[in-house]
């Protein structure tokens, strides 16, 4: 009862420092419970954006592969699961509008959405209408790029799909733009859902066209084509995505990796071969069924499972590989030659249907370097068994070219033109060629010499001249064994153009078509077909616990202001006992032991800090408002969207509130913990003891540390300014130059301060003058020296606050002026440029960009453009992985290195490395790790912060639940361009992910002067491919905007933890003010008047505050010198200096408390107490 009303008595009658006390600890608290709050409002608003960009999709299907629209109704009966499910066509296009007064506008990297009402019921729409044959639907971010309203006309570029790989010998180089002409019937704003949609999870809202379903698959090629004469291969309407809506739950577990699996197995089941590009294609004039692709080349896992599915049903097969020979011709006598026909990689069988052959005169087995020729083409060549045949044919170059390649066979003997040899059926339908009525209809993706063309070829290939019935056509006029055909013409797509099955004796081959295709989906995995259901909800919501952890990050930033307001509430607390101290020193007295009076004081602060966490908690939801409306406004570039809102969790406040607690109980009782010294004579005399008022014995030592630490740093300066200190990486891409720099400002800090402490413990020279002008002066510093461990303590504070604050500011950096440098993170480039559409041809030579239609009449940019070096990159495109993402990442998109760019790389030693072994760090990449895995590099950003991957560790491809491939992390990037990507070899790109074709992404290394033309040039006739390029500087200005944004932000909250630090320094001279009130009263009875006893403790602060943030401030620029020298230096210089100053000021202010208690003292009282 007793202590009850105690503890209310002196809440009430000390409420003025209970009152300080209780705003520390809630300033505390606030600045703790809102970083927390600050955390779960990125997490849940992250989360919200994911629910509102996929609306009711919880799953997709989507990859290269283009399959029936037939599986999106067909698979919701499959699988009870499926509640609904729509298909739809996902491509990247270019738009473009072309005004009244013929100004055209493109807007290039736009994801392009073929939807019908299916999918559009599934998207939070907010009431627009789906487009209709002919109609755009845009986002506003697209609308605004491109300037268009509703009803402007628009056209739509995109790439047409190629069944066949452009980059193969068949494969369509020329044809590969559509475009597609609409009108813009509405515009999503960023709220709704439409403008929001996307499947990589991002905050950033993206660029989104929505157009008619059905339109887009007509324009094409995917719409569905019935067979005709002119069309002799039905094939269905495709899509290459569906969607799936599992569900109204939101639970990660429900909509997760389990149910995805389940859709797959049934997704499997109903998968045909038309939604792989197969088919078997019935041969009834030789009695066998021939399995082929729209591809032309049979994936290697499709052969690996028809190998699988024959062997399980006992049926005999025969693989073939043909390729395209250009000219055979007699060596011995070159005028007899052949244009234009197939040879056929096959091993003869000896029984039908895929034997045996029938010879003409002598013959010998095949083997490595030898063929057989049909009786036609020997005819023509003049050629027997035992003699040699020259042919030449086209080997398809990384960039587009075709250099011509030539052979020399042994002629092993000559087919009779009948049974085995003459069929058709070896050679699988392509397009445009094997359906040609002549050599003149062929539509060949490369040149022809059909003046070359002799009669007799024309002949084979359309006999309408003769009583036969078929033509030769692609009948082979060559054989060779299979062996010699893949070790010749294998491409990374695979080693077969077609697998052929015999029927059993007595099955029909309409029966072998029905069990072996079967069998054949049965063999097949799900990871070789590449249509496999992905969670993508759930993977977005476990995405948007960030790559940035928010808490933590702003726990940091406000660490200063945290840190200030605890010792704020130390001092607070030790002040108000110091002006009882008088009543401590009563109750032990009257017989109360020490421990019993701590602890009564213990529980009146803990109450008084309850009270404060409280008021904190609501404090910490206005905290965190502020700071979710800074991220969104004067913080942008570190979050990149406006969509924040503050999501309170009472978990969090509560969490904030008890760290505030424990942490104001600490220091509460230190202050309490520091009275146990002091008798209780003078606890009732109002005696306080301060800690130094004895002579210090350490005075030599400190000085002689402070001149080693000082001549210490200044060697070291010394050593890096005459370059003994060498430039090379100590570690994450810093130099040792830069940790020489760095170890001298740092150096001069402690080394400046243990100089000051030296200084106030030698106090004669304060004394030495005599002159009454600077009597003030040296009696504010004589009051500092006096308590010189508190003083020194005051000034450590302000010195290490203000040097971390202007070392941060000082970091900031702007890539703008950075020259092109190969050691650098532009890697001596001077433009990147990516496109949405891949480019086959070399962009360096004048054949490359005449057949991209880069054809420049001027010529001095013609001269500009042959100077230019274009790297070009293989792209698999992923998941954005730079910090400018906060979602967490799974595979990034990778970039695959040619290797005439890699021999230049390492060549030139192009980028600079952090933590990178061996000084040819580029050599990494070449081969396999001693693991077997595929060695890649990534940015140290993106590793770290992105991935939260390090040098040696594992990225898996398509996913850890997945590991098809390996990526192992054998070098990170400093700062570079790369950000975002991984890095790998194009030979290993080749194996990963064998389906990409071309390139796009380039870096160009041109002049300065020259980048402008140079990119206009690119741009203006390559905007059909989506050619969009900018300088590098401004792409690592983007990157390095999320970095400066977050140094501002410290900047900021570190600012004002400094400007809560120099209150604490006031309540250190108020207590230095009440431990020398007898001393201050005896100076005001001698004739001290009030103004020069102000000026005395004003000037003592003034020289704390000053040295603290000088000695920082010079010791920080110091540490970043290398930086500040830089080019790319950025320092907000006013921004700085007004902080700095607004700090001295505050410090200033603040004081006048302290100063108003010393002209305040009691003279009589006072002196009556000595």
């Amino acid at each position: 009862m007793w202590f009850r009303d105690f503890l209310v008595d002196s809440l009430r009658y000390y409420w003025r420092n209970h009152l300080a006390v209780l705003l520390g600890v809630a300033a505390a608290t606030a600045v703790i419970a809102g970083a927390l709050v600050v955390g779960d409002s990125v997490r849940d608003s992250l989360r919200q954006m994911s629910l509102d960009r996929l609306g009711k999709i919880d799953h997709s299907i989507t990859g290269f592969r283009f399959f029936r629209e037939e599986l999106a109704s067909t698979l919701g009966n499959a699988d009870p699961k499926v509640q609904q499910s729509a298909p739809a066509i996902l491509m990247q296009g270019t738009l473009e509008r072309t005004s009244d007064d013929d100004v055209t506008t493109r807007a290039s990297h736009i994801e392009l959405i073929g939807t019908d009402e299916r999918l559009w019921s599934m998207l939070e729409t907010n009431g627009l209408e789906a487009p209709e044959k002919g109609e755009v639907v845009l986002s506003q971010r697209a609308a605004d790029q491109l300037q268009v309203q509703v009803g402007d006309q628009i056209s739509v570029l995109i790439e047409i799909p190629a069944s066949i790989p452009r980059d193969s010998l068949l494969g369509d180089r020329e044809e590969t733009i559509t475009e597609l002409v609409v009108d813009v019937s509405a515009i999503a704003d960023e709220s709704n859902g439409v403008a929001r949609f996307g499947l990589n999870p991002s905050q950033q809202i993206p660029t989104n066209a929505f157009v008619n379903l059905s339109d887009l698959q007509s324009q094409i090629g995917l719409a569905e084509v019935r067979r005709s004469r002119r069309n002799p291969i039905a094939k269905p309407a495709r899509v290459n995505a569906l969607f799936v809506s599992a569900g109204e739950t939101l639970s990660v577990d429900t909509i997760g990796p389990e149910v995805a699996k389940e859709i797959t197995t049934a997704l499997s089941e109903e998968l045909t071969l038309d939604d792989l590009a197969l088919r078997l294609v019935p041969n009834e004039e030789h009695g066998y069924l021939s399995l082929e692709s729209d591809q032309m080349i049979l994936d290697d896992q499709i052969v690996e499972a028809a190998e699988s599915a024959a062997k399980s049903l006992q049926l005999r097969t025969s693989p073939v590989l043909v390729y395209l020979l250009n000219r055979m011709w007699n060596p011995e006598d070159a005028d007899k030659y052949s244009m234009y026909s197939v040879i056929a990689g096959v091993d003869p069988e000896p029984s039908a249907p895929f034997g045996p052959f029938d010879f003409v005169g002598d013959h010998t087995p095949l083997n490595e370097g030898s063929v057989y020729l049909n009786e036609w083409l020997a005819t023509d060549l003049d050629l027997q068994a035992g003699q040699k045949v020259a042919v030449k044919f086209y080997e398809v170059g990384d960039r587009g070219e075709l250099p011509e390649q030539e052979e020399i066979f042994d002629v092993a003997g000559v087919v009779a033109l009948q049974g085995v040899a003459d069929d058709m059926g070896f050679t699988p339908n392509v397009p445009g060629v094997t359906d040609a009525d002549s050599y003149g209809d062929w539509r060949a993706p490369f040149p022809l010499k059909r003046n070359l063309i002799t009669d007799r070829d024309h002949l084979y290939w359309d006999n309408t001249e003769t009583e036969r019935e078929n033509d030769y056509r692609t009948t082979p006029k060559m054989f060779t064994s299979l062996k010699t055909a893949q070790d010749l013409w294998r491409s990374r797509y695979g080693g077969l153009t077609s697998f052929r099955i015999a029927p059993r004796e007595g099955q029909t081959l309409a029966e072998l078509s029905d069990e072996f295709g079967k069998r054949l989906l049965s063999e097949l995995q799900p990871s070789d077909t590449g249509i496999v259901a992905q969670p993508i909800k759930a993977a977005g919501l476990m995405a948007a616990q960030g790559t940035t952890d928010f808490t933590g990050l702003f726990i940091g930033f406000s660490f200063f202001l945290i840190f200030s307001a605890m010792l704020l509430i130390g001092l607070l607390f030790r002040l108000g006992i110091e002006n009882r101290i008088s009543e401590l020193g009563l109750l032990n007295a009257i017989g109360m032991t020490t421990s019993r009076v701590r602890r009564i004081y213990l529980y009146e602060g803990l109450v008084v800090a309850l009270l404060g966490g409280l008021v904190g908690m609501l404090l910490a939801v206005g905290y965190a408002a502020i700071m979710i409306h800074g991220l969104k406004t004067w913080w942008f570039g570190a979050v990149g969207t406006p969509f924040l809102d503050v999501y309170v969790h009472p978990g969090s406040l509560i969490v904030g509130l008890v760290i505030a607690i424990v942490v104001a109980a600490l220091a509460i009782f230190r202050s309490l913990w520091q009275t146990r010294l002091q008798s209780t004579r003078q606890l009732l005399n109002a005696q306080i003891e301060p800690s130094t008022v004895h002579q210090h014995r350490n005075r030599k030592r400190t000085e002689r540390i402070a001149v080693t630490l000082l001549l210490l740093s200044s060697l070291v300066l010394l050593f890096t300014l005459v370059g003994l200190i060498p430039d090379s990486e100590a570690f994450s891409g810093f130099s040792w130059r830069i940790v020489a720099f760095f170890l001298v400002g740092f150096g001069m800090l402690i080394g400046g301060l243990f100089a000051f402490s030296a200084l106030l413990q030698n106090s004669n020279w304060i004394l030495d003058s005599h002159s009454s002008k600077w009597g003030t002066l040296q009696l504010g510093l004589r009051n500092a020296a006096r308590n010189r461990s508190r003083s020194v303590l005051s000034a450590s504070l302000i010195a290490s606050a203000t040097f971390v604050i202007v070392a941060v500011a000082a970091g900031r950096q702007d890539p703008a002026n950075a020259e092109p440098k190969t050691n650098s993170g532009n890697g001596g480039f001077t433009l990147v440029a990516e496109t949405n559409i891949p480019i086959l041809y070399d962009l360096n030579t004048v054949e490359g960009r005449s057949k991209l239609g880069i054809d420049v009449l001027n010529e001095e940019l013609m001269a500009t453009l042959n100077q230019a070096s274009v790297m070009p990159f293989r792209v698999r495109h992923g998941e954005n992985a730079s910090c400018l993402n906060l979602y967490q990442t799974q595979l990034p998109t990778v970039l695959a290195v040619p290797e005439v760019v890699l021999k230049d790389f390492i060549e030139h030693e192009r980028f600079l490395f952090a933590d990178t072994p061996g000084d040819q760090p580029w050599k990494l990449l070449e081969g396999k790790t001693a693991s077997g895995a595929v060695p890649v590099f990534g940015d140290m950003n993106t590793l770290l912060y992105s991935l939260h991957k390090g040098i040696g560790q594992v990225v898996n491809v398509p996913s850890d639940e997945d590991p098809q491939h390996s990526l192992e992390i054998v070098g990170m990037f400093a700062n570079s361009v790369f950000q975002g990507v991984l890095v790998m070899s194009e030979e290993n790109f080749r194996e990963v992910f064998p389906e990409e074709v071309g390139f796009e992404y380039f870096l160009i290394e041109t002049p300065l002067e020259d980048a402008g033309s140079v990119s206009d040039a690119f741009e203006s006739s390559l905007g059909d491919y989506g050619f969009d390029a900018e300088r590098v500087e401004e792409r690592l200005a983007n990157f390095l905007a999320v970095q400066n944004t977050y140094l501002s932000t410290f900047q900021t909250l570190g600012g004002l933890g400094l400007l809560l630090g120099t209150i604490g320094l006031a309540t250190v001279m108020l207590r230095n003010v009440i431990e020398r009130r007898s001393e201050l009263a005896l100076m005001r009875a001698i004739g001290f008047r009030n103004s020069q006893l102000a000026s005395v403790v004003a000037i003592e602060n003034a020289i704390l505050l000053f040295c603290g943030l000088v000695l920082g401030t010079i010791s920080a620029l110091l540490a970043m010198a290398p930086h500040l020298s830089s080019s790319v230096a950025s320092v907000p210089w006013s921004e700085l200096l007004g902080m700095l100053c607004a700090v001295f000021v505050v410090g200033m202010i603040s004081v006048i408390w302290a100063v108003r208690a010393a002209v305040s003292t009691p003279i009589l009282s006072t002196l009556r107490s000595e």
